[in-house]
């Protein structure tokens, strides 16, 4: 018999900034890496004798809360990869709640119905999961492997697996464990968070997720425009206007500093203040700035603007004496927190 342990990665620039990301590849955020220490702690105890991981950075990051402790090497694994969603990849999920609501329910609610252009379908993505899931038990006999993947994907393996259990969605970093035996899998608990102490969980800051048809999460989406917003003055720049379905909620403006690229401007409307979504407008700005090839991106803190010091505090920006800060952009396996290690 083969334990399988089924780990999702940790939070994603795509989970905090509020952009569907398949096979497009992401960084781990500031909380994630915390995420990542805290699942490090978790498995200390427990035996692996090997560890795989798709190939994109989010996940391995991710895997070295096993291979850094442990020793071991990273066995990357394509057929670990998220859905490929096509034409969705990278849009922010405003947009997709205003403009794809009925493909939205189907993906988080019926995937086996969802598809659009250029994405995987239900019985593609599973299949190639699945193969690859029985080769790793097939050559672990006896033992144990970890396996560090996404959330899409693996729910609709679930569902595959094991069609009379009802599959949740799964939080960053949580665990599945199965055990493979006489050419079947079994489930012994799926999706368990239980290291994710305090504030660090993903799923509970949101939500889209709850069965309960009280999806109160506020989603922007951008236009590329000089749009007119009430009560927002902007500067000149490269603008972008935020919509909340059709509601103009903000707007941000970047400038061009050679090779790196600068926040002038980040407003929202007072009616759409306090609620987090300065961190919507943030990651337009990083996803812009890094499709264009900025290696940093720069901002200066604005004097006496609480919600902006949270924001920076949120992204683990420190301002230097004349309150500028930068985020460096480029795509990287962040190492193991020093904490883990002790």
């Amino acid at each position: 018999m083969t334990t399988l342990y089924l780990i999702r990665h940790a939070e994603a620039e795509g989970n905090l900034y509020r952009r569907i990301h398949g096979q497009f590849d992401t960084n781990v955020t500031p909380n994630g890496r915390r995420q990542i220490a805290a699942l490090a702690r978790r498995f200390a105890p427990i035996h692996i004798d090997a560890c795989y991981s798709s190939d994109l950075t989010r996940t391995r990051t991710t895997a070295q809360a096993i291979t850094a402790p442990k020793g071991l090497p990273l066995r990357l694994e394509p057929g670990f990869r998220e859905i490929n969603l096509g034409i969705w990849e990278d849009r922010p999920f405003g947009w997709l709640y205003a403009f794809e609501q009925e493909e939205m329910h189907h993906f988080n609610q019926a995937p086996r119905l969802w598809h659009v252009a250029g994405a995987e379908r239900f019985e593609e993505y599973t299949a190639r999961f699945i193969a690859a899931l029985t080769r790793v038990a097939q050559a672990h006999d006896g033992g144990t492997a970890a396996i560090f993947s996404h959330g899409a994907v693996m729910r609709g393996v679930m569902m595959a697996l094991f069609p009379e259990v009802e599959i949740p969605h799964c939080d960053n970093t949580a665990v599945t464990r199965l055990f493979y035996d006489g050419g079947a899998f079994t489930l012994d608990f799926f999706n368990d968070n239980s290291h994710l102490t305090g504030n660090l969980s993903t799923l509970s800051r949101q939500k889209w997720w709850r069965n309960d048809g009280k999806r109160q999460d506020v989603n922007l989406w951008f236009r590329q425009e000089h749009g007119t917003v009430p009560g927002l003055t902007a500067p000149e720049g490269e603008t972008y206007t935020a919509y909340c379905g059709q509601d103009p909620a903000g707007l941000l403006v970047l400038r061009d500093r050679g090779a790196a690229g600068e926040i002038v401007y980040m407003g929202l409307r007072e009616v759409y203040r306090g609620q987090g979504l300065a961190v919507q407008l943030f990651g337009q700005a990083v996803f812009t700035l890094r499709a264009a090839g900025k290696a940093r991106l720069i901002l200066t803190r604005p004097a006496d603007c609480p919600a902006f010091d949270a924001l920076l505090r949120q992204m683990d920006l420190r301002p230097d004496s004349q309150g500028r800060c930068a985020m460096e952009l480029k795509l990287q396996v962040f190492p193991l927190l020093e904490e883990a290690l002790v």
